[in-house]
């Protein structure tokens, strides 16, 4: 009986920011069964200590709540591990992505696909994306798909193009748009929807590649001290990306904890008793149905593009297109139809928004269906919530919506950000301080893969607010780096209704940690994505190390 109050493991003799406000520091953390034992004193925790407790020596490290990645798409990252990367700077022209391209060509048999992903046309020397006709210097032989960062949009070569049927006549559908050039023929640029007319050659992809896709992705994160995710929106690349994260959980492939987002056209309409009507899953799942490993999260829907892409819905034109202001995903009625349907059937919300006809039209949705049917705590989320103003910051506090900005951003597609929008616009244009001045809690998320994943980078970006290249962002917005690691640990789990288990370290929660090689807090700001993580801990287990002796 006495040595049920003994833990199983002790961490000690290191520096423990527990993102509790009652007791900010601690020297150690007792574990036992999975859970935070008690939080204290080297002295006090030491009396956990019994015959069988492991104890680690964290000789002067710094420990955290496990990361958590608030928005990511943590199997198109997996997927995209196996593609050509086309990331800048190594990717600084088109010349430069069609010889990657080709010589991937050469590995593969004619009439096989040759994927590659990550180009961004700012970033190009040409300032614009490839064409069809460049691809085709790729290969004639294969089809040639690349994915742009956003993954709102792609090219395609020609041979693609005759293989979906698409000329010069093909109307653009709904929510998308198929460039073409001054004579009408199209250049291999898909946007938005317009991009399923190719992507449906290879959907879907078998359960067995979504398993290793996802187990390939788990030890990238592992690596960088990410315990939970959230996945936004499954269905992407099969109509079983559920039943691929529950199999890769069961062949022990899987350990980051994950919330997944169900894409709206998955739902449909289930009848229960008379005059009973639900939007959800099959059985009338929604929300929440799920455990502390694997967790049905929020309905995902998309209201409109990316900034980067130009294709965001804007009350304004794009400065570097005179006459373009995005456009909507969907339909607005139909985009209002499913919020108020899914708000009155239970669930959280999380509507992609990044323009500012699309965040002030999200919000007007939100207030009806929060009128129509009243709910205790209904937690809607704005993934990205990208440009904004004052007036909308105040809308967001006042119907308790969560913002879920990505903080790396900033970094790596803040000067595309300013080029595209503008000094107006780019004042708020993905806020941090302006938020939490509000008392409004932010998340910490990436979008992976759009930008690097880490969260040190975006904890970097937050406090320091400097895009990649050295030049300042909006020096405003400048958080702590107190208040950058509270977004990544305890207001992620907010978002996600899980503040109660983890996202600090308190007795009770789940014994989830990030041990890093120096303090966040105490280092010089401008070198805080330099921090190595030195070991990830989940349920007290240790899943990654590196040099933690």
């Amino acid at each position: 009986m006495l040595n049920d109050l003994k833990a199983d493991l002790i961490l000690t003799g290191g520096n423990i920011i527990t993102v509790n406000p009652a007791q900010p520091r601690a020297e150690a953390v007792a574990v036992k069964q999975g859970r935070i034992l008690a939080v204290g004193s080297a002295s006090d925790i030491d009396q956990l200590r019994g015959p069988r407790t492991e104890v680690m020596d964290l000789k002067g490290r710094t420990v955290v709540p496990g990361f958590n990645d608030a928005h990511n798409h943590m199997l198109f990252f997996g997927m995209q591990l196996k593609m050509v990367s086309l990331n800048y700077p190594t990717i600084r022209s088109v010349p430069d992505l069609v010889r990657a391209l080709k010589e991937r060509a050469s590995t593969q048999k004619p009439g096989t696909w040759v994927m590659g992903a990550g180009y961004d046309n700012n970033k190009l020397t040409e300032g614009r994306h490839p064409n069809c006709w460049e691809l085709d210097q790729v290969s004639t032989a294969h089809y040639v798909i690349v994915r742009h960062t956003s993954y709102h949009m792609c090219v395609v070569n020609s041979k693609a193009l005759e293989l979906v049927g698409i000329s010069a006549d093909t109307p653009d559908p709904v929510g998308g748009h198929i460039h073409k050039n001054e004579k009408g023929e199209p250049t291999g640029l898909l946007q938005e929807t317009a991009q399923e007319l190719v992507t449906g050659q290879f959907f879907p992809y078998p359960v067995s590649t979504l398993v290793e896709a996802l187990h390939e992705a788990d030890r990238v994160y592992l690596s960088e001290g990410i315990t939970s995710q959230s996945e936004a929106g499954i269905g992407f690349h099969s109509n079983t990306e559920l039943l691929a994260y529950q199999e890769a959980d069961r062949q022990g492939k899987l350990h980051i904890r994950s919330n997944l987002m169900i894409l709206v056209d998955a739902l449909e309409e289930i009848s229960g008793a008379e005059g009973e009507a639900f939007f959800g899953l099959g059985q009338g799942i929604r929300t929440g149905w799920g455990n502390e490993k694997l967790r049905i999260g929020p309905l995902k829907i998309f209201s409109d593009g990316s900034i980067i892409g130009k294709t965001a819905a804007m009350n304004d034109p794009f400065d570097t297109e005179p006459g373009n202001i995005g456009f909507f995903a969907a339909d607005e009625e139909k985009l209002r139809e499913w919020i108020i349907r899914g708000h009155c059937s239970g669930w959280q919300l999380a509507v992609h928004a990044c323009g500012d006809r699309a965040n002030s039209y999200i919000l007007d949705c939100y207030e009806e269906a929060m009128k129509r049917f009243k709910r205790s705590d209904p937690r809607h989320r704005i993934e990205h919530c990208g440009i904004v103003n004052p007036q909308i910051i105040d809308r967001v506090k006042a119907l308790g919506v969560i913002p879920v900005p990505q903080q790396h951003f900033i970094g790596e597609l803040g000067e595309g950000f300013k080029m595209n929008i503008g000094p107006r616009r780019t004042r708020w244009c993905y806020p941090q301080r302006s938020y939490l001045d509000r008392n409004i809690p932010i998340p910490g998320s990436s979008d992976r893969p759009v930008v690097k994943g880490a969260p040190l980078l975006g904890i970097h970006d937050a406090v320091n607010q400097k895009t990649d290249d050295g030049n300042d962002y909006v020096p405003e917005e400048k958080i702590t780096p107190e208040e950058a690691i509270r977004a990544y640990t305890l207001h992620s789990a907010y978002a996600s209704f899980e503040e109660n288990i983890k996202g600090s370290v308190e007795a009770g929660k789940l014994a989830d940690f990030t041990i890093l090689g120096a303090d966040p807090t105490a280092v010089d700001p401008a070198e805080i994505a330099q921090i190595p993580v030195h070991g990830t801990m989940i349920n007290g287990e240790l899943l990654y190390r590196n040099d933690l002796d």
